[in-house]
Order: C-alpha cells, then sequence, then structure tokens
C-alpha cells in the first residue's frame, strides 16, 4: 500500500487496471457528501423540503453502499491495488455520518458492511495460502 501522505494530491486512476472501479469508489464516497452540503442550506432556506431532502440522502447513502459492494464484488482482492483498497475501506466508513445525519441510526450501520466483507476476504484468502 503506498505511503498516505496529506499533502500529496490523490492518485489518479487513469491508466490504470482498476482505475474505472476507483473511479466508481470515489464517487459513491463523495455523493452522500456533496448530497448534505447541498441539501443542509436548502433545508435552512426552505424548511418544506426537509422530508424530502431527508428521505433523498437516506436513498443516496444506501445507493452509495450498494456500489460499494458491487466494487468489492468485481474486485474483491487487494493485491492489485492499495489506493482501491483505501477508498472502499476509508470511504464506507466516512460514508456513516451522511447516514447518520438521515436521522435513521440502522442506516448508519449500513456502510460498515464493506470493511466487513474486506476484512473477511483478506481472512479468507489468508487462510487459503
Amino acid at each position: 500500500m503506498p505511503m498516505i501522505v496529506w499533502w500529496r494530491k490523490p492518485p489518479s486512476a487513469k491508466g490504470r487496471p482498476d482505475g474505472r472501479a476507483l473511479l466508481a469508489a470515489r464517487m459513491c464516497v463523495v455523493g452522500p457528501w456533496v448530497y448534505l452540503a447541498v441539501f443542509l442550506p436548502l433545508v435552512v432556506l426552505a424548511p418544506v423540503t426537509a422530508w424530502v431532502g431527508l428521505w433523498g440522502l437516506r436513498v443516496l447513502v444506501v445507493l452509495a453502499v450498494a456500489g460499494l459492494v458491487a466494487v468489492f464484488i468485481r474486485h474483491p482482492h487487494d493485491d492489485q491495488d492499495g489506493d482501491l483498497t483505501f477508498t472502499m475501506g476509508f470511504g464506507s466508513v466516512l460514508i456513516a455520518l451522511p447516514a447518520l445525519m438521515g436521522l435513521f441510526w440502522p442506516l448508519a450501520l449500513l456502510p460498515l458492511v464493506v470493511p466487513v466483507l474486506m476484512v473477511g476476504a483478506a481472512v479468507r484468502r489468508r487462510l487459503r495460502r
């Protein structure tokens, strides 16, 4: 896994064998945060739209986790790309906060399925060797 330094820009997905999967995983992580950044000021300006926006956030979190699970199913091993593993593992934990902002606490546990799947795949791979 490459060393992660905060002042370096994130590595590009261009020209990588898993580049499309890395891009999809990054979009799944960033999507709920962008929605939250747009949704919160809109609720302050127009409180009538709060419930519609809240359900939209819940649906977007579920779709983001489903996207991460789909990327995991297509690329279950982390031997090829450390950035994909980092994005899926740490990114799914980052989705937990927008899920918690959806005011339905079991939804906040949903993004933690992806790291559990990744740990399970790593243990399975270790036991096979």
